[in-house]
């Protein structure tokens, strides 16, 4: 039992600093961005011609420009919320490395059995998660389905769809040859953003779908023939009306599913490894402490 706790510690002390460096790194990095300096600030022009680079399909795709989409574009601001994402991950995972060597290298009780806790419920968490998506996607979908059709409504088109939230929707759109969360009844309520683009003088409250939402095939024509295949979107060969991007979007990533099983169960076995052994080291100090306690206890008497 012995070896195993010194096997238990060194392992405790080799984990936790691998990822002692990963939370530090998340942590200074996001501050570096989310705070910056003139050395950032310096690479953001360089970093919108990339990006725009990347979307350039989409942009393309919606007849929007990409000095358009620069002028509207607060990357500065992009970063510096998703700065925030890796500030707090950072954060969290020092915390829990915090708990394992402290409570190795103090041989502290307390510290131990909260590292162990803390490791046990994130994998009663990570177990939840996967039954919850391989036996009752239904409730994700209750959840998350409603989120994303409420997204719909600071949905714009054209040139104006320079937001986050369009961009994303447009890609998506785009990658997958689909509209909509379901289908094309999503934006059939009238709540999204139908301002025409420039090419475009048509009244704008006839649109059914947007743009995107026409077939690659109908996107290449006319001006004219896109705008009709969004105020009447009912043919199959013009337009993906009644193609869901849920649907699609969760039977792409169901390609992927061994890679993520592989992964989280890797990740749960090692969790688990460490919970046993951080338990494991806290339960020998308490047994030591008992025996020495009565070896006291019988040289008093």
């Amino acid at each position: 039992m012995g070896i195993v706790k010194s096997c238990g510690r060194q392992i405790i002390y080799v984990i936790n600093g691998l990822f002692g460096l990963v939370a530090l790194f998340c942590f200074v990095g996001g501050m570096f961005v989310k705070y910056g300096s003139d050395d950032l600030k310096s690479m953001l022009p360089d970093l919108m011609k990339e990006l725009v680079r990347k979307i350039d399909p989409i942009l393309k795709a919606t007849h929007s420009s990409s000095e358009k989409f620069l002028e509207n574009l607060d990357l500065e601001k992009l970063l510096g919320d998703a700065a925030v994402v890796f500030i707090v991950f950072g954060a969290i995972l020092f915390f829990i490395v915090f708990w394992g060597c402290y409570g190795v290298s103090c041989k502290s009780k307390c510290a131990l059995y909260t590292y162990g806790i803390i490791l046990l419920l994130i994998l009663i968490g990570q177990i939840v998660c996967a039954v919850l998506i391989t036996k009752r996607r239904d409730l994700i979908d209750d959840k998350l389905k409603p989120e994303l059709k409420s997204s719909i409504k600071v949905y714009y088109i054209g040139d104006h769809a320079m937001d986050a939230v369009s961009v994303l929707w447009n890609a998506i759109m785009l990658k997958f040859s689909c509209c909509g969360v379901d289908n094309y009844k999503d934006f059939t309520s009238g709540v999204w953003n139908t301002t025409p683009i420039a090419e475009i003088t048509q009244a704008h409250t006839n649109l059914d779908t947007p743009l995107m939402c026409c077939t690659e095939k109908e996107r290449s024509k006319s001006t004219t023939n896109w705008w009709t295949c969004a105020t009447t979107p009912f043919d199959s060969t013009k337009s993906n009306y009644m193609t869901g991007c849920y649907d699609e979007v969760w039977t792409y990533l169901e390609q992927y599913i061994n890679i993520v099983v592989g992964c989280a169960g890797g990740l749960a076995g090692l969790e688990l490894l460490l919970a046993f052994f951080a338990i494991s080291i806290a339960n020998g100090m308490d047994k030591k402490n008992k025996v020495d306690t009565e070896s006291n206890g019988k040289r008093k008497k």
